[in-house]
């Protein structure tokens, strides 16, 4: 019976075979854990990678003397800061 064949679902995190409920993902909860805390892990170092950028574009806008515009980057700056540490990754 060669028409019944039935995907094998493998663990995004380690690669092995999935075993149980139909919608489960991961083979256990440490890799469950681990995938999800690697998973933020990366958001966080791109949102750092977008911190240090605004950073560097106020260094920039501070040089052209835009005190102004200055004023309302470092605001939304420190507002993305709040919210990057709070924010919660979602698949």
């Amino acid at each position: 019976m060669e028409g019944n064949k039935v995907a094998v679902r493998r663990c995004p995190s380690c690669g092995k075979e999935v075993i149980g409920r139909t919608d489960k993902k991961f083979c256990s909860d440490e890799c469950r854990i681990f995938y999800n805390n690697s998973a933020r892990k990366r958001k966080r170092i791109r949102n750092q990678r977008k911190i240090r950028a605004i950073i560097a574009n106020t260094r920039e806008l501070e040089r052209a003397d835009a005190r102004f515009l200055l004023k309302m980057l470092e605001r939304i700056s420190k507002v993305f800061k709040l919210l990057s540490t709070f924010a919660k990754t979602r698949h």
